[in-house]
Order: structure tokens, then C-alpha cells, then sequence
């Protein structure tokens, strides 16, 4: 792929990834309402957050995908936005499995039309996920995992971009949901973006530890 190529890739996929984590925060009601509004992206309406500290996050966690992406387009493997109970144990994700990073700007979809439209349903998929899952039990946190290679977490690490927003390994126990059931939610498969997304959730993940 060429470097232009590689670029629109990568802006593609960190503009849906910043829409779907901001809705999905949204779906999932860990923050009050009153911290989002409605917006028009890919054609339909969406919610993006205000709240500063939270889109700093965000912000900082997709500049670090951006960096992982130019450093080697094939590094960043998969993508969780995770949530846990009180005692930190995982209870839901939303992983973002990528395929290769791909453009071909000659033909087919140079003016983006069917990759808008990917986008645009798959959006209107994500709004009514909140309805398959079981509501996050009280004081629910979250945080974003991503699943590189040791060289390209190396290179993340010594990077003057990233320097502000290290990034550590996860231990096992904060990646891996036990007892799960799977929902799928959409496949993207367009000139520029090749993902499939779905909701891990754990069972009776409301219940108390006794």
C-alpha cells in the first residue's frame, strides 16, 4: 500500500472508531446524558460527548492507534473498549477485530459512497446494541485495550508523540471475560476498511461475589 493509500485508511478507520466509542459510551449509559449531544455524521445522528476529560481519552488513545498504524499498518490487530464491575474483573466488550488497512483510490468507491454507507448502518446497528445486553452493573468503568506486537508496543512506548499517554500490558485477568456469551453486531467489508464487530458479555454479570 502506498503511503497516501495508507493515510486514508487509517483517517477512515480512526473517524468511525472515535464515532463508535463515543456512541457506545453513550449506548451503555455509564455517563450522564446531559455530557452528549447530537450530531450529523455519515448522514445520520449520533452522540458525541462534552465532557473534557473523557474526550482527552479518547483523543489520546486514538492518537496512539494513529502512531501504531505509521509505524506498520498491520500492527494494531484488535481494538476492545471494555468495561468492568467494582472489583475491576471484566464484564463486557466491544471489540473491533481488524482485517487489513486497504484503499484503492482509482476505483470502485472514490468518493467513499459505499464505505458511508457501511458506516452509516453499522451505526444505526450499534444504537440499538444497549437492547441485547444486560445493563452494567453499578460503578462500572471502562477502558480501551489495544492488541499489538511487542515491537510495535516498543516503538509506541519511545514515541515523542505518545510520550504523555504511556501505554502498559494488560494482565490476563483484565482482557479475558470468563463464562461469556457472544453478540454479533456487523462486518464491514468496503475498498477502504475491513473490520467485524461484536459484544463479548459475561454471564450473570450483575451478580455479586460472595
Amino acid at each position: 500500500m502506498s503511503t497516501q493509500q495508507q493515510i486514508v485508511g487509517a483517517d477512515i478507520l480512526l473517524e468511525f472508531l472515535e464515532v463508535a466509542f463515543h456512541n457506545i459510551l453513550y449506548v451503555r449509559n455509564l455517563y450522564p446524558k446531559e455530557i452528549f449531544v447530537r450530531k450529523q455524521i455519515y448522514g445520520i445522528a449520533t452522540q458525541v460527548s462534552e465532557h473534557p476529560e473523557l474526550n482527552t481519552y479518547l483523543k489520546e488513545v486514538l492518537n496512539s492507534i494513529r502512531e501504531l498504524i505509521r509505524h506498520d499498518e498491520n500492527s494494531v490487530r484488535k481494538i476492545n473498549l471494555c468495561f468492568y464491575n467494582q472489583d475491576k474483573t471484566p464484564v463486557e466488550q466491544f471489540v473491533f477485530d481488524l482485517g487489513k488497512l486497504k484503499a484503492d483510490l482509482a476505483v470502485q468507491d472514490p468518493f467513499f459512497l459505499k464505505t458511508e454507507e457501511a458506516l452509516r448502518t453499522f451505526c444505526l446497528k450499534l444504537s440499538t446494541s444497549g437492547s441485547y445486553l444486560k445493563r452494567l452493573p453499578e460503578n462500572a468503568t471502562f477502558s480501551i485495550q489495544i492488541h499489538t506486537h511487542e515491537a510495535a508496543h516498543a516503538a509506541l512506548n519511545e514515541n515523542p508523540r505518545c510520550e504523555n499517554f504511556p501505554w502498559i500490558e494488560a494482565e490476563e485477568d483484565m482482557t479475558e471475560i470468563k463464562e461469556q456469551t457472544l453478540l454479533p453486531l456487523k462486518s464491514i467489508n468496503t475498498e477502504y476498511l475491513n473490520l467485524q464487530m461484536y459484544a463479548l458479555e459475561k454471564k450473570n454479570k450483575n451478580e455479586e461475589k460472595q
